[in-house]
């Protein structure tokens, strides 16, 4: 039987602001080409104290009450989440502590780096528009619904920035009320 795929985003995703950037900008590329396209070098990331800068749309009461926030370069994922489920999710997740500043103020995160890699973009159902060099990119993805692999989180193959958790890493948010909302895919 087939998982439920689920795209994640923080439980304050209505307010406009509600990302985390770099605070460090010159680890921009460093930190997005080593967690989100599976490049880079491990020792240098250890070596950076990685720090981001919740958005405006985060206050001192309502950041303790979500368990993920979006980034450009990574994922977050609150002390909380990696003490409940990083065991669980060791084979498919990589966990390096960092900070989040909100209003001046530090709180222990983790960027997480996805190891697990599957064919999870349905390349015939998803839209692409071409590049001016002619070569096409994804601009509607969708995802594969036959998919029969028991997996918390993976990312996509092939088109690498795109990842998906499933109804399993679900369940196990649910059962220990970790705050993260789910959109079905």
């Amino acid at each position: 039987m087939a998982l439920k795929l689920y795209e994640i985003s923080t439980t304050l995703e209505s307010h406009p602001d509600s990302r985390a950037i770099l605070s460090e900008s010159s680890y921009d590329d460093e930190v997005f080409s080593y967690f989100m396209v599976n490049r880079g070098n491990k020792e240098i990331i250890e070596k950076y104290d990685l720090e981001y800068l919740a958005g405006k749309g985060y206050t001192l009461k309502n950041i303790v009450k979500t368990d993920h926030i979006s980034t450009f370069s990574a994922l977050l994922f609150s002390t909380k989440f990696v003490e409940c489920a990083g065991e669980v999710l060791s084979k498919e997740m990589q966990f390096f502590p960092c900070k989040v500043i909100c209003k001046g103020v530090a709180f222990d995160w983790y960027a997480a780096k996805i190891l697990r890699v599957l064919p999870i973009v349905d390349k015939e159902l998803s839209k692409y528009r071409m590049l001016t060099d002619g070569k096409p990119i994804l601009n509607g993805v969708k995802y594969r619904e036959d998919i029969d692999e028991q997996f918390y989180i993976a990312r996509d193959s092939e088109s690498i920035t795109y990842f998906a958790v499933s109804e399993l890493f679900k369940n196990l948010c649910d059962k220990n009320n970790l705050m993260i909302k789910f959109t079905r895919l």
